[in-house]
């Protein structure tokens, strides 16, 4: 018996475009050493086409460069810091920075909400567990790879960039999180070193926040998708290079693994179905894919 999947890919149409939802000036914020006018020449030069800047509880006025780059979207944000980290992001974003993370997150209505870098150290929960699920509400999604916390200096001290092991605990108990990627560019090093990329109807701040908020997008290090499909239950991915890829459900336990370039699921009774992979051009992850119930 086939399986009844929602697969945020289910949709096809579009084109898929590549940009970020975390990075700082140094116009704005003090940890940045690069002024707005060079990052965002940067993420021109590379072919991002939408940038979302999320300077420290302040909202960066973007009306300027963005007359500058007529082919670029760009969002409006903050990464709220006075507590554990969230980012806002939306085509025009309020002051909400200015309140508590409770009565932000409450008054965010439609904007995009991200946690960031849940847990960078391995010896200590920066994001807890429980104190996400007790938010009064649940952000669209959650970092699984920040870019700054990848560098080599870094990782020298023992930090990871990477947060799958916590997303795959949120999924277990029912939380419904996409998965982001973001460089959070503050520094030359922490430059491109992860990216989204986003399936739109149309170029526009709109669509790239809709298909953030309802998952059509990947998250990327460097490695980029082919096409992903599904029917009945029946997953097919395909990636542009050689590289492992596995399928993860329940708990975060491998489904099934493989090497290539093309690979295939077939759904039973799973709760969620997510895939990730990596080459040596860098990792991949699709957005979940959820069990239905009716």
């Amino acid at each position: 018996m086939s399986a009844t999947l929602h697969n945020p890919y289910r949709e096809p149409e579009g084109r898929w475009i590549r940009g970020n939802f975390h990075c700082h000036c140094s116009e704005k914020s003090g940890c940045s050493t690069v002024p707005l006018a060079d990052g965002v020449r940067r993420y021109h030069e590379i072919g991002s086409r939408f940038l979302a800047v999320t300077d420290h509880d302040c909202v960066t006025g973007l009306s300027e460069i963005a007359a500058r780059y007529p082919d670029m979207i760009f969002l409006e944000g903050f990464e709220y810091s006075k507590c554990e980290n969230v980012l806002f992001i939306g085509e025009k974003v309020p002051p909400l920075h200015h309140g508590t993370l409770d009565d932000a997150l409450t008054g965010a209505g439609g904007l995009l909400t991200v946690i960031c870098h849940p847990q960078p150290h391995p010896d200590e929960e920066y994001w807890p567990f429980d104190k996400i699920i007790a938010l009064p509400r649940l952000p669209d999604g959650i970092e699984i790879y920040n870019g700054h916390y990848g560098i080599e200096s870094m990782t020298a001290r023992g930090i990871t960039p990477l947060y799958t092991a916590l997303w795959d605990r949120l999924l277990t108990a029912g939380r419904r999180l996409w998965g982001f990627a973001n460089d959070d560019f503050h520094d030359p090093a922490d430059f491109d070193n992860a990216f989204n990329m986003a399936l739109v109807r149309e170029p526009s701040a709109a669509a790239v926040l809709d298909a953030a908020k309802n998952g059509r997008f990947y998250a990327s290090t460097g490695l980029l998708l082919d096409r992903v499909s599904e029917d009945g239950g029946r997953i097919s991915v395909a990636v542009a290079d050689d590289c492992a890829g596995r399928f993860i459900g329940h708990g975060g336990a491998v489904l099934a693994e493989d090497a290539g370039r093309t690979f295939e699921y077939e759904a039973t009774d799973e709760a969620y179905i997510r895939f990730e992979a990596e080459a040596e051009s860098g990792k991949l992850f699709l957005q979940p894919m959820f069990r239905t119930r009716g």
